[in-house]
């Protein structure tokens, strides 16, 4: 049990949950999956950026042991990934998680279908970027991942327009207003909202093809 006493922050706490988890907060949380490989400077700006423009108590950055959408060629080992998020993470509302690899799950929809049920009371709102909004129509049971919790998307450079008009956009159909996106959390799925004001131009590759 990660922390019980209900309604209440936790105190200093390990980034790291036990296999069996359970949460019974009453508090509004963002997920950021990724594989971080490495994390940067771009990952914090929009877990800053989430956090006050979604009015969120949290944000729990789920560092993945795979994406089913990326080559497993140099991808850096688990340990090593966490070990740099949590160094970038570096801010009391932020926690770094390897649920995923606890789980042994595979996809976004296998591991929300697992996670959610052991948090009975907090409100969990997924956070991506607008690239994964245009890839977003070919994630495993994406109609069922949009009935499971609302999704913030914030805008990245050259995809925006395309992430607008794409396949994911017209899959999570209820996208809410600009002025109500600090009650995204509390809507009912399928619903969704765009931040714009914004724009990341950090990218894992980037780095990764840079330090070579």
């Amino acid at each position: 049990m990660l922390y019980t006493e209900m309604g209440k922050s936790a105190p200093s706490r390990a980034h790291e949950l036990p296999n069996y988890i359970h949460d019974y907060r009453k508090i509004k949380v963002g997920l950021m999956g990724g594989s971080f490989n490495p994390p940067h400077k771009g990952h914090y700006k929009i877990a800053k950026l989430a956090l006050v423009s979604l009015n969120l108590d949290e944000v729990w950055w789920l560092v993945s042991p795979q994406n089913p959408f990326k080559s497993s060629k140099n991808m850096l080992p688990l340990s090593k990934r966490l070990e740099l998020t949590k160094e970038k993470a570096l801010h009391p509302k932020f926690k770094v998680l390897k649920i995923e690899s606890l789980f042994n799950t595979t996809n976004t929809y296998s591991l929300l279908n697992k996670m959610l049920p052991r948090f009975p009371n907090i409100k969990f709102l997924w956070i991506m970027g607008s690239d994964n909004l245009f890839e977003f129509h070919k994630w495993h049971k994406v109609n069922f991942i949009s009935h499971l919790l609302p999704i913030a998307v914030v805008n990245r450079p050259s995809f925006s327009h395309r992430a607008l008009n794409s396949k994911g956009a017209f899959i999570l159909r209820n996208k809410i207003k600009d002025c109500n996106l600090k009650n995204l959390v509390t809507k009912k799925p399928p619903a969704w909202g765009y931040i714009n004001n914004i724009s990341i131009n950090f990218s894992s590759t980037f780095i990764r093809e840079a330090n070579h």
